[in-house]
């Protein structure tokens, strides 16, 4: 068997750089979205409705604030995440190399 040469070296390189396709996790946005959503969606809430009891508000207030406050914060981080999408450069102009 013959010592490889620079020149095939440099064509395996390039062979192998050509046939190359880069796999991501895909579902990393998603874990990010769900966890930062859990802890926004059980956090908030419940501050809101201990501050409320400790005002001394009537429990239909807390109640209904409490579930205001939910109905709003899903609309807030549903927004967020979709213009979060709207930002997102495609994979080809993000990995170009000057």
């Amino acid at each position: 068997m013959a010592a490889p040469t620079l020149g095939n070296l440099d064509h395996e390189k390039q062979s192998l750089l050509s046939q190359h396709k880069e796999r991501h996790f895909t579902a990393g946005e998603i874990v990010r979205d769900i966890i930062i959503g859990v802890s926004d969606g059980l956090t908030v809430p419940f501050a809101l409705a201990a501050g409320l009891s400790g005002a001394n508000a009537t429990s239909s207030i807390v109640l209904t604030a409490g579930v205001a406050e939910v109905a709003a914060g899903a609309i807030s981080m549903g927004l967020g995440g979709f213009e979060l999408g709207l930002e997102k450069p495609e994979p080809e102009e993000h990995y170009r190399v000057p």
